[in-house]
């Protein structure tokens, strides 16, 4: 029998290294991707390896800022849960933070999670196996979304940016 290497789904690092990236002095003491003892003994969750070695799981530490105040975890998780909706590559299967879970089983909307863990002190963001790959960049705008991607929304929407540049800085508008 062949020892199998973990290996964090493509996603996942890169949704992690985007957050590292915008978020340089956040706290990690809550962040994971790996079983530990409590996950293994429940035998089910996307920390586990799966028997091509994949893990499809995240924790992300809710102190953003490395302050502890202000809690902006709240409005990242949200932005990571619209952007999921959206998303036309489905590399995100769902999202836990504070006793709520979205996932596209109500349409990405949160509802109540009713795990043992209520994921206060973290985020969880599980990915599907299209992740596993899939390294692309999220165009999430905590995140470093680029203007393009906003402009084509925008444009899809009909409008247009009222100062007539490539950005979203409200000049002109009500």
């Amino acid at each position: 029998m062949t020892n199998i290497k973990s290996r964090l789904s493509k996603a996942a690092v890169q949704l992690r290294e985007q957050i590292d990236d915008s978020f340089p002095d956040r706290d990690t003491a809550s962040d994971g991707w790996i079983a530990d003892v409590r996950h293994m003994r429940a035998g089910k969750s996307d920390h586990i390896p799966d028997v091509q070695g994949w893990v499809r799981a995240i924790d992300i530490d809710a102190d953003l800022s490395g302050k502890a105040k202000p809690e902006i975890m709240p409005d990242l998780a949200d932005e990571i849960r619209k952007y999921a909706k959206f998303d036309s590559k489905k590399r995100i299967a769902y999202i836990i933070f504070n006793g709520r879970i979205a996932s596209p089983i109500l349409g990405w909307k949160w509802r109540k999670y009713t795990g043992a863990n209520k994921h206060t002190k973290h985020a969880h963001i599980s990915f599907t196996k299209k992740a596993d790959n899939d390294g692309a960049f999220f165009q999430i705008p905590m995140l470093g979304a680029s203007d393009v991607r906003i402009e084509k929304d925008v444009r899809i929407l009909g409008k247009s940016f009222p100062c007539g540049c490539s950005h979203t800085c409200g000049i002109g508008s009500d």
